[in-house]
């Protein structure tokens, strides 16, 4: 059974996120779904600290995305484990660009977020709870969509 993480620990058996079939097709609404799914990998590595899907489904050249991954090995590391953090993509729109790749216009919701060290104490100040506009540049290459950007909208 699923337990989110608190002061005592790690979340526990955190439910993989699946891909949705329409999320494998080259459309508007595949882009849409691939994106979704994205951040909910993201979120999934946030409870996790598990970043090898993540990793996979952005370029090489995303510096945002190597940031994240980055960020989130480092909340994980010498035993320390993040709560909270959960996202949720309430809209998303996709655009695509005359270069092949797709913009998606996203609302992304991050819940408050809470790094805790191996003894439970808090690492640093807890993270607000964010409610902003994204976007994410993403291109279907065989065999799937990949985010090749991403950012804030401001």
């Amino acid at each position: 059974m699923y337990k989110p993480a608190d002061a005592s620990g790690p979340a526990q058996n955190v439910p993989v996120p699946v891909l949705p079939e329409v999320a494998k097709t080259e459309s508007k609404e595949g882009a849409e779904a691939f994106t979704k799914y994205w951040f909910s990998v993201l979120s999934y590595a946030y409870e996790t600290g598990d970043t090898a899907e993540l990793s996979k489904l952005a370029t090489p050249d995303c510096s945002f995305c190597r940031g994240l991954v980055d960020d989130i090995e480092a909340a994980w590391a010498d035993g320390k484990w993040v709560a909270g953090g959960k996202i949720e993509i309430p809209a998303a729109t996709a655009k695509p660009s005359s270069d092949g790749s797709t913009q998606v216009i996203l609302q992304v919701l991050q819940k408050e977020l809470v790094i805790h060290n191996r003894d439970g104490s808090p690492y640093q100040d807890k993270t607000a709870a964010t409610n902003t506009g994204s976007v994410a540049i993403v291109k279907f290459v065989d065999p799937g969509w990949v985010v090749g950007d991403l950012g804030l909208i401001r």
